[in-house]
Formats: C-alpha cells, sequence, structure tokens
C-alpha cells in the first residue's frame, strides 16, 4: 500500500473542513493546521527518535510513558509536543500525529486541536460508511 496517498487524503480531508467555516468568523485557532515533521525526539525516555519507517512496537516502547488515542488502529494522537519552529509551536500545533502502514511508521504530522478533531471526525466517518457499505 502506498503511504503518501493515503496520508495526504486524510490531512486534505481534515484540512478541506476549514473550508466550511467563514474566514472572518474564524480565528487563528480554529482553522486546523498541521506540520509534517520527519522526526520526533522523546525526551522522556533518554531522547529516542521517532521517525517514518520505524516499526509500530519501537514506537508504542518510545512513547510508553505518554498516553495517546488511537483515532483508528493505524492513526494515533499524542498530545504535549514542541516544534524547532516557532510557528508551529503560535499556532498550537502540540499534537503528534502518527500514521502508520505495514506496521510502520508512514507519516509524522504536528497539528493544531482543531486538526486533530476534525482527522478524528474525517476516520470516524469514513469507519461508518465502511460498516454501511458491509451490511
Amino acid at each position: 500500500m502506498n503511504t503518501r496517498p493515503v496520508s495526504t487524503l486524510i490531512l486534505a480531508a481534515a484540512l478541506s473542513l476549514s473550508a466550511s467555516i467563514p474566514l472572518f468568523a474564524a480565528s487563528k485557532n480554529d482553522l486546523p493546521i498541521a506540520y509534517s515533521v520527519n522526526t520526533v525526539t522523546v525526551t522522556s525516555n533518554g531522547s529516542m527518535k521517532i521517525e517514518r519507517g520505524m516499526y509500530r512496537g519501537d514506537v508504542s516502547w518510545a512513547l510508553r510513558y505518554k498516553t495517546h488515542e488511537e483515532l483508528s488502529p493505524n492513526v494515533w494522537v499524542f498530545s504535549g509536543y514542541h516544534a524547532n519552529l516557532d510557528l508551529a509551536n503560535d499556532q498550537g500545533c502540540e499534537n503528534l500525529v502518527v500514521t502508520f502502514a505495514d506496521d510502520k511508521v508512514a507519516d509524522l504530522r504536528l497539528v493544531n486541536k482543531t486538526a486533530a478533531a476534525a482527522i478524528a471526525a474525517n476516520l470516524q466517518r469514513g469507519s461508518s460508511a465502511r460498516n454501511l457499505a458491509s451490511r
């Protein structure tokens, strides 16, 4: 399975939610914002790095002290992260979204709460549509 299109589709769907919010009514914290990252350093576990291609079990072990939410078996969200980019921090992108494909990290993104909620809603809707189609 090609993981780039999957990650792109998830993010595109999440960000398309912003089109329904009038720009004059939306503050910078209301719009879904995401930054793609190559590596995340987990300082609570001896500065271990999370990066694309890493196995799910290694990610789980490295982040064992962090609570996370599984939006789906292949999409996990961890909170409380800071980027090496002031703009991402200023925009509240403190949630790390880890996407897996074939039991390996396919994508890493720092997102704000609005983007995390949009991704969760989109995955939930996709799950509901698959359940209906299987009946």
